[in-house]
């Protein structure tokens, strides 16, 4: 007798929605070494200040290490992907994460790099609810 197994390949839109939602259940959950394995380590967190009106220009790395002081802790928000747009080894993904006070509308820049997809830049937008 002889068994044959068919390993389904994933799909580019298979894995890019992988990708970011490692990173959204990485957030909610405080999973900090799930949300590094997103990001390319050159990437760059671009937004503009609510408060300020600044614009603001952060390493992922910097953006990571202040995410570690909420390390395995819950947090209460909802999160889903919007779009994902994919053309060859370049990718774009909309995210909103809903937060009971506000919602943040993330924008990630995506490169397939030696086969695995990784975010190289997210914008973002934070809308304070009324």
């Amino acid at each position: 007798m002889q068994c044959s197994l068919a390993l389904a390949q994933k799909s580019d839109l298979d894995l890019v929605k992988e990708t970011v939602q490692n990173y959204m259940d990485g957030g909610t959950y405080g999973d900090t070494a799930k949300m590094a394995k997103v990001f390319h380590p050159t990437a760059f967190m671009k937004f503009v200040d609510v408060k300020t009106g600044e614009f603001r220009d952060v390493p992922i790395a910097r953006y990571l290490e202040g995410g570690k002081a909420s390390a395995g802790k819950k947090a209460d928000r909802t999160t889903k992907i919007v779009n994902i747009d994919i053309t060859g080894t370049a990718a774009q993904a909309k995210l909103e994460l809903e937060y009971p006070t506000f919602k943040f509308i993330d924008y990630f820049n995506l490169l397939k790099i030696n086969g695995e997809w990784k975010v190289v830049s997210k914008i973002f937008f934070r809308e304070d609810k009324k």
